[in-house]
């Protein structure tokens, strides 16, 4: 039995390695909880037994909660078969003490939707609460990866929640979730909905906290801009001004990192101005109104119609439309009228007072 188990081990951690190469949880990778509660190589493992095993973590990122990393051990190191895990989200009751409230999402994972990796190693004691317990029990553990999960919960930041785990094991000695380093609020629990129990270390009477780490996908932004620029009756020479909005119509919970794609400016136009140029962390349904400046060029009777291309961080590109139409109509009055004014600022001896009514 123990050898057939490890070699569902190897298995599922080549599989993880080449296939899924976000599988594995790491000190330092990202996670959307207060903090990771990371395993005490030297601490407990609680046995499941015919209870469930939970503990709270506050949202720091609303999201779905697509993946989940949790470690466990087996009593004397005698590892065995492990056919499915079943997984529940739970809300806060805030007690005191804290406990699980009600149920807000739960699936049951088979072997082949979960990945086992290990083994890692410390001294470790076994707690099989309330009160039996054996020190220098085993040496070994394991992470287990609960990842890309299909109808994921959708956690809002700010938010408590419990995470709650069973096991097929209902004997005393086999499967234990690891206890963690770090504690949060009060104490991890054990028991059913008829009621919750905190575990309490039995030696030093300190509150137990389990090791997990509750990750996720980060919610997408989707880059609109929002506008149409139309200058008319624009002279050569002129500065011209008008604004357009970059928006994020994306997934709750999204940021948008956006920047005008200064190099591809329309080819109208010198000294091109944005304010803002750029943008970090628009959130979900919000919007910057972007003002643009740009100089005209010294042409005359031409029309010309372009685009503001503006990127996302992704890459994933928008665009806001210009129209622009030149001064300087084709007709030989407005030609004649051109010549004439010229006459006289090359001459302003000649007819002052029609240049004072003229306003040259």
């Amino acid at each position: 039995m123990k050898n057939k188990i490890i070699g569902i081990f190897v298995c599922m951690l080549l599989i993880g390695t080449a296939g899924i190469a976000v599988a594995d949880w790491d000190e330092g990778d990202g996670h959307k909880m207060h903090f990771p509660q990371l395993p005490d190589p030297y601490g407990w493992d609680v046995n499941f037994h015919d209870w469930m095993l939970g503990d709270d973590w506050k949202c720091s990122e609303s999201g779905n909660v697509t993946d989940i990393h949790f470690w466990i051990s087996w009593r004397g190191d005698d590892v065995q078969d492990l056919p499915w895990l079943k997984v529940s989200i739970w809300s806060n009751n805030p007690g005191p003490p804290s406990r699980p409230a009600q149920q807000l999402w739960s699936r049951q994972f088979d072997v082949d939707e979960f990945i086992i990796r290990g083994p890692f190693y410390g001294d470790q004691g076994w707690f099989h609460p309330p009160n039996i317990w054996y020190e220098n029990d085993h040496n070994t553990y394991y992470q287990i990866n609960i990842v890309n999960i299909d109808d994921p919960f959708p956690q809002d930041e700010g938010t408590i929640y419990w995470l709650v785990i069973s096991t097929p094991f209902y004997e005393p000695d086999a499967l234990g979730w690891k206890t963690s380093i770090e504690q949060y609020e009060d104490a991890a629990v054990y028991g059913n909905p008829t009621g919750w129990y905190p575990l309490i270390d039995p030696l030093s009477g300190v509150p137990l906290d389990l090791a997990f780490v509750i990750t996720g996908e980060e919610p997408i932004p989707d880059l609109i801009c929002k506008g149409r620029l139309v200058w008319t009756g624009v002279k050569p020479g002129d500065t011209v001004t008008g604004t357009f909005q970059v928006g994020n119509d994306g997934d709750p919970g999204s940021l948008l990192n956006w920047a005008v794609e200064t190099t591809s400016l329309p080819s109208w136009g010198t000294n091109w101005t944005f304010s803002p140029s750029s943008g970090t962390g628009l959130p979900q349904g919000s919007w910057t109104t972007v003002t643009v400046t740009v100089e005209a060029p010294n042409e005359k009777n031409k029309n010309f119609t372009g685009k503001i291309k503006v990127i996302n961080s992704d890459d994933s590109t928008d665009y806001c439309e210009i129209d622009v139409s030149l001064a300087t109509p084709k007709n030989r009055a407005f030609n004649i009228n051109q010549l004439f004014l010229r006459f006289l600022e090359n001459h302003p001896h000649l007819f002052p007072i029609l240049r004072h009514l003229l306003g040259l």
